[in-house]
C-alpha cells in the first residue's frame, strides 16, 4: 500500500519536497521559527499541492521533525511535563477547531489569508531582526505573572490560540510554548524541551483532523518532515547569536515573497 502510494508521487516532486524539508528544518534549526510558513508556500508553490494539502502535509512534517528534537530533550532530562498539561488542555482542542474552520474556508479565500499573513509575519521580523533570546527575555519581562491560577488560565488561553493557527494555517507555535514555559519559571532549556513536546502534539492532532478532511498525503508528510527532522537536528547544532539577527532578516525577505507570490496566483495570474 505504501508502495502504490509512493509511485503516485513523481520523482521530481520527491526531490523537491526533500529540499523543501531540508531547507525549512534548516531555518527551525537556526531561528527556532518560520518553518510553517516556508514549507506551506513551497509546497503550493513548487510541487502544486493544494493549500490545504500543504498545510496538512506541513503539519505531519512539523509533527515529525517535532517530536525527534523532543527525544533528544527528553534523553537529557530536560522535559517537564507538569506545565505542558495545561497548553496542550487548549491546544488539542484548538487545533481541531482550526482544522475545521480550515475545510469550511474555500480555497481561493484561505490562500489569500494565508498570504497576506505570511507578509505580515515578514514585515514583523524584519522590524524585529533580534536574537531569539533576547526577544524572549522582554517578553518575559512584559508578562511577568505570579498568581498560580493566572499562569494555567493563560496557559489554556495561549494554547487555544496555537491550536487554532496550527490547524488553520500549519504553524506550530513553538515561540508562544516557549513564552509561557518560562513564565512557569522554568530554565530555558526544559522551556524548549517543552515547547518541541507541545508543537509535536499540536501538530499531530491538527495532522489528525486534516487527515480525516482528507487533506494529508501521508508519504509527502514523512519525506518533508524526514528533511526537516535532519537538517535541523544538524544545523541547531551550528547555530549562533552572532548571525541569527541577518538569518532572520533574509526568512523576512523569504516568507515576505512567498505570501506575495501566493496571493499572485490565487487573485492574479487566474484573471489574466
Amino acid at each position: 500500500m505504501i508502495y502504490l502510494l509512493y509511485r503516485m508521487l513523481n520523482f521530481v516532486d520527491t526531490i523537491i519536497m526533500a529540499l523543501i524539508g531540508l531547507f525549512a528544518g534548516t531555518m527551525i534549526g537556526l531561528s527556532g521559527a518560520s518553518g510553517a510558513a516556508i514549507m506551506v508556500s513551497l509546497l503550493y508553490l513548487a510541487v502544486g499541492f493544494s493549500i490545504h494539502e500543504s498545510i496538512g502535509i506541513t503539519l505531519l512534517a512539523n509533527a515529525i521533525a517535532s517530536f525527534s528534537v523532543f527525544l533528544v530533550y527528553y534523553r537529557n532530562k530536560n522535559v517537564d511535563f507538569s506545565p505542558c498539561i495545561w497548553l496542550a488542555a487548549g491546544s488539542i482542542p484548538g487545533s481541531q477547531a482550526g482544522a475545521f474552520v480550515g475545510k469550511l474556508t474555500p480555497e481561493t479565500q484561505l490562500g489569500g489569508i494565508l498570504g497576506i499573513t505570511m507578509i505580515l509575519i515578514g514585515i514583523l521580523l524584519w522590524k524585529k531582526g533580534m536574537e531569539r533570546e533576547k526577544l524572549i527575555r522582554k517578553l518575559s519581562k512584559m508578562l511577568r505573572i505570579r498568581n498560580p491560577i493566572t499562569k494555567k488560565l493563560l496557559s489554556v488561553v495561549v494554547g487555544v490560540w496555537v491550536g487554532i493557527m496550527s490547524g488553520l494555517f500549519g504553524a506550530s507555535g513553538g515561540m508562544w510554548f516557549l513564552i509561557v514555559l518560562l513564565l512557569f519559571g522554568l530554565p530555558l532549556h526544559k522551556s524548549i524541551g517543552g515547547a518541541v513536546f507541545l508543537m509535536s502534539i499540536t501538530a499531530g492532532c491538527a495532522t489528525v483532523a486534516h487527515y480525516m478532511y482528507g487533506n494529508v498525503n501521508v508519504i509527502a508528510g514523512i519525506i518533508v518532515g524526514l528533511g526537516a527532522m535532519i537538517s535541523g537536528n544538524i544545523s541547531a547544532r551550528f547555530a549562533n547569536r552572532s548571525t541569527e539577527k541577518r538569518l532572520m532578516k533574509v526568512i523576512a525577505l523569504v516568507i515576505s515573497i512567498l505570501g506575495i507570490l501566493i496571493i499572485l496566483t490565487k487573485f492574479v495570474i487566474p484573471r489574466l
